[in-house]
């Protein structure tokens, strides 16, 4: 499942979680909750098998096999972000399965539809590419039944572990289906929901679905003896507590106006000057600005790559002509919602006569992040335990 990141330190939540991999820059961790599968592993398969030694083997890969298509998963989320943008903090292996730490924002519902389904599309990927194999292995089997298919699967051979691989798969990809934040198919009703409608209201109804499915799974999990029941319910009620939070966040950051956290930063940069003139004092993104009127936008990571040659050429050379700016009384959301688009860490802002009043970048946004939520109330008591557990990373 995807997650956003809110720039506070309700991140911290899943910080303990130990970096084993990076793929393409994210961070693959384990969170040491991961362990309590381990015993688990023991029991299922070495206590219940005739050879406990051969049985927990089995169960070690199996587990292996699991989490390596969560992963995948997650990081099919990762990527599309990626190419949408959106930075991508981590991605965290947990018990019930993982998360994407994903930078939030306003995303036109087409794109939160694309991130969301990432990963499920994944998954049906890996079971479509194991499907010849898994069918050779019921021809070698001669597995003509359901029932056959039910014996093969208490053995512990490779064939019983392809094809639960398999299973395993599909059954995430339909699983992160269910319309319930945080789950995939919660947040492909809200885009769906977006084109009809509102953001806000999409997000609310989702938010329902959210509740109500976790308030299903509790007693379910209860009722079936299944422990791993109660802890998703748990997880997809405190995530959809979290995600009202964020609803809440949009709300306060809809009538904040920009005008009141961007920076000057000097007035900006003339075109004529030296490029190397944008390295005093860091490399940044920085406003061109000609006679007070913004005239371009020079990038930071435009920036970084001309710096070898940045005393042969003028900022004009370097500038982007296609910017995109905002007027101070436009919202912080707003303001946020189109840096996402024009996938730029910053914004200028200017007046009516398009003259320059500031800018307002990706750090000013944390800053606002932080500034709105220093005055927001601290989460309940049994918030602050599922955090501890490492289960909420939204």
């Amino acid at each position: 499942m995807s997650a956003g990141e809110q720039l506070d330190d309700w991140g911290s939540s899943v910080g303990r979680a130990i970096s084993v991999v990076t793929v393409r820059g994210v961070a693959v961790r384990i969170h040491p909750t991961m362990l309590l599968l381990v015993p688990w592993v023991f029991w299922h398969w070495g206590g219940r098998s005739a050879e406990p030694l051969e049985g927990t083997l089995f169960g070690l890969f199996l587990l292996l096999a699991v989490f390596v298509s969560v992963a995948g998963h997650e990081l099919a989320h990762a990527v599309v972000a990626h190419r949408f943008g959106l930075a991508v903090r981590d991605v965290v292996l947990l018990p019930i399965g993982g998360l994407t730490r994903i930078e939030q924002g306003p995303l036109p519902p087409r794109r939160e539809a694309a991130i969301a389904l990432a990963g499920p599309v994944l998954n049906l990927g890996i079971a479509l590419a194991l499907l010849p194999v898994v069918s050779v292995v019921l021809a070698l089997y001669e597995v003509t039944s359901l029932a056959d298919v039910a014996r093969l699967l208490t053995g512990t051979s490779v064939g019983s572990l392809l094809i639960l691989t398999m299973a395993s798969n599909v059954l995430l990809a339909l699983f992160n289906l269910i319309p319930a934040f945080p789950m995939d198919g919660g947040r492909l009703l809200r885009a769906w929901l977006s084109a009809l409608s509102e953001r806000a209201r999409a997000t609310r109804i989702s938010l329902v679905t959210g509740y109500l499915v976790a308030l299903v799974t509790l007693p379910l999990g209860l009722w079936l003896r299944e422990p791993t029941l109660p802890l998703a319910g748990l997880f997809l009620a405190g995530a959809a507590l979290l995600e009202q939070r964020t609803l809440q966040l949009e709300r306060v950051l809809q009538r904040l106006p920009v005008g009141q956290f961007a920076v000057w930063d000097g007035g900006g940069i003339d075109p004529e000057q030296p490029l190397s003139h944008a390295l005093q004092g860091g490399p940044r993104d920085v406003a061109v600005v000609r006679d007070g009127t913004v005239v371009g936008m020079l990038w930071r990571e435009n920036i970084l790559r001309l710096a070898h040659v940045a005393h042969l050429m003028r900022v004009a050379d370097a500038m982007d002509h296609g910017f995109a700016a905002v007027s101070p009384e436009t919202s912080v959301y707003e303001a946020h919602r189109r840096m996402l688009a024009s996938g730029h860490p910053a914004v200028p802002v200017v007046d009516a006569g398009n003259r320059y009043r500031g800018i307002f970048t990706s750090d000013r946004l944390a800053h606002v992040y932080r500034y709105v939520q220093a005055s927001r109330r601290p989460a309940g008591r049994w918030l602050t335990v599922v955090r501890a557990l490492g289960f909420l990373g939204r």
